[in-house]
């Protein structure tokens, strides 16, 4: 899978999902924690976040950030691959809704 890929090289990699309101947009966003001896391995971490914007902020290409534009709806850490794909079916996330951050509207 050429996302796995991506994670593995320490590119992220996010997911649309539903806003809590219609006047905001949501994803999911996985953050890998690279270093150079994970790398070369699979002892990889990672970082989830699901956060919601406002719209408007990324309508008008504001910059966003804790508190001003942007809520963080929770968090997770996953310490290996194993881990990354139980947090996102907790979730209710299919990895195939996954997709590169900048194929999309993400604004982080």
């Amino acid at each position: 899978m050429a996302l796995r890929t991506a994670l593995r090289r320490g590119q992220l990699v996010v997911a649309e999902v539903p806003a809590s309101r219609p006047d905001r947009r949501a994803w999911i966003a996985i953050y890998p924690l690279q270093t150079p001896a994970a790398a070369a391995t699979t002892d990889q971490r990672f970082n989830l976040f699901h956060r919601e914007f406002e719209a408007s902020y990324i309508d008008n290409g504001w910059c966003v950030g804790p508190g001003d534009g942007m809520t963080d709806v929770q968090t997770a850490h996953a310490q290996d691959e194993v881990k990354l794909n139980q947090v996102l079916s907790a979730w209710g996330i299919d990895p195939s809704q996954l997709t590169y951050a900048h194929r999309t509207d993400y604004p982080v």
